[in-house]
């Protein structure tokens, strides 16, 4: 029962932060048609240093707002990393600091570059994206820009995935990978002895597939 009520807990709070990330979205919107009135405003009127820094202090908290939704949505030490050192940028360019205070800044953002280089795992570095296995091959390969093997026209990745497991007699259940050029699908839920959920996952490195 305890570990049931942590798995309900889990999934409302996926659905708050999904909720959280339409609302700060909504906001950047309309953030961002007001910073267009403003730049009219500011080019109307002749503006001065201090507004000039004021408009780009506003427009630099909505690219931090953007990188926190891409946070939220995307839990990668990769979107931290980026609106940290948007953050910590935006105090360097618009507060007027002293050069001690850019030094440290300038530090800073070379740690966070020293950390994504040297103590990111290579399994940190993929997209993931999860797809209902009815989904056909030729879509998904589409949208996530993936080269999954097609051996017949319509096939979905159900069937793939259904035929890999039977063809190495494995039992059906979540982890079970099927591995091609820069990717792989994942069983990510079984329901009922039946694949439910396919996790599709692609290498950042490897090499977007042009769309036909």
């Amino acid at each position: 029962m305890r570990q049931y009520l942590k798995n309900e807990v889990f999934k409302v709070s996926k659905w708050v932060e999904l909720v959280l990330s339409v609302i700060i979205t909504i906001a950047v919107i309309a953030g961002t048609l007001y910073l267009l009135e403003d730049l009219f405003q500011l080019v109307m009127n002749h503006p001065e240093s201090k507004d000039i820094y004021q408009f780009v202090g506003v427009a630099f908290n909505l690219v931090i707002c953007i990188e926190f939704i891409k946070m939220l949505c995307k839990h990668t030490p990769d979107t931290l990393i980026e609106v940290l050192m948007f953050a910590i940028a935006r105090q360097m360019i618009v507060e007027h600091t002293s050069p001690v205070e850019n030094l440290l800044v300038i530090s800073a953002i070379a740690i966070l570059f020293a950390i994504k280089k040297f103590l990111f795992g290579k399994f940190d570095d993929v997209d993931k994206t999860i797809f209902l296995p009815h989904q056909k091959i030729s879509s998904i390969n589409e949208l996530v820009h993936v080269n999954i093997p097609e051996e017949i026209p319509g096939q979905t990745i159900g069937d793939l995935m259904t035929q890999w497991v039977e063809e190495h007699n494995e039992p059906i259940q979540v982890g079970l990978c099927y591995f091609f050029l820069g990717g792989a699908l994942r069983i990510n839920k079984v329901k009922y002895g039946k694949i439910s959920q396919i996790e599709v996952i692609r290498s950042k490195h490897a090499p977007l597939m042009p769309r036909e």
